[in-house]
């Protein structure tokens, strides 16, 4: 097996729709080592984020971080979301209160088996 380090989630901004930002490819499981969320807008703005698992969908079960304010210029740790795993196919999948007002970064270890 093969554990590579990689940037999942590379400084997109969210949409208003929860968006697939990163999916683990087949026969790999993905760690997260590290996820940022940070308001670049001028006014207060809430962020959902969610780990999916394979073929699921992002709701109340697989949040793990829910309508997180962050007021401008604030950026956050999302903690809750450090040392989950993905199995293949399994996704983040994220959403704000604004459109283009939230940015996330997410990096993490892909093992490949």
């Amino acid at each position: 097996m093969r554990r590579e380090p990689k940037r999942l989630v590379a400084g997109i901004q969210l949409t208003t729709a929860a968006a697939v930002l990163y999916e683990a490819p087949g026969r790999t499981y993905t760690t997260i080592s590290a996820m940022t969320l940070t308001n670049t807008g001028a006014t207060v703005a809430d962020a959902t984020v969610h780990l999916v698992p394979t073929e699921g969908v992002p709701d109340a079960t697989n949040a793990v971080l829910w309508a997180r304010n962050l007021a401008p210029g604030e950026s956050r740790i999302v903690s809750e979301a450090i040392a989950q795993t993905l199995h293949p196919g399994g996704t983040i999948q994220a959403l704000a209160s604004d459109d283009d007002v939230i940015t996330m970064v997410a990096s993490g270890y892909e093992t490949v088996g």
